[in-house]
């Protein structure tokens, strides 16, 4: 009985939400442009080509949360004339606000938190990889090309670190990207 009783309550609650709310998962495709790691490291390469997946549940029309992982780009460059270089991967959560424009056009906004892992080498050895937990937050919009296809641009940010010489140095990492949504 309280199984049916539920049945009946979801039944006549999900009319009313259908069309804003349900997961979806998402593939990102754009360009990063990563901030100078170590004050005294002269950038060579701080744009890099990334992707990224992500997923999320739609609560309203208004609201929802996704989790995220991304490929926040590679970055080069010389300090005291020797070469060094790495790589930023981001995984994480945001709460994701929207803000219905038309009936297909939407902006958005996201804050939520990442965990971004750097790997990184310089020769001679001093430049090592770090791990870093940030505040992350990004705007963007989306459009809606069918009920269960959504086209979003948008620009993310990272924050990540190195070690230099035992000393963690704080970076961010720009994402623009441009994505596809499926809706299910």
């Amino acid at each position: 009985m309280k199984k049916i009783a539920a049945a009946l309550l979801l039944s006549t609650a999900a009319p009313a939400f259908a069309a804003d709310n349900g997961f979806y998962a998402g593939v990102t495709l754009g360009r990063s442009n990563t901030g100078s790691t170590v004050p005294s490291v002269v950038m060579t390469k701080s744009k890099d080509t990334v992707w990224g997946v992500l997923g999320g549940y739609q609560f309203t029309r208004n609201w929802g949360a996704e989790a995220f992982y991304t490929d926040a780009g590679r970055f080069a460059g010389t300090s005291a004339g020797a070469p060094n270089s790495g790589k930023t991967d981001a995984y994480g959560i945001d709460a994701v606000g929207t803000m219905p424009l038309a009936n297909d056009f939407s902006l958005y906004g996201k804050l939520g938190y990442a965990r971004a892992k750097t790997s990184a080498s310089s020769a001679p050895a001093g430049l090592t990889g770090a791990k870093r937990g940030a505040t992350t937050y990004g705007l963007g919009g989306m459009y809606n090309a069918t009920r269960a296809v959504g086209i979003r641009l948008g620009w993310d940010r990272y924050g990540a670190a190195v070690n230099n010489a035992g000393v963690n140095s704080d970076f961010n990492s720009n994402v623009y990207s441009l994505g596809g949504i499926f809706k299910f």
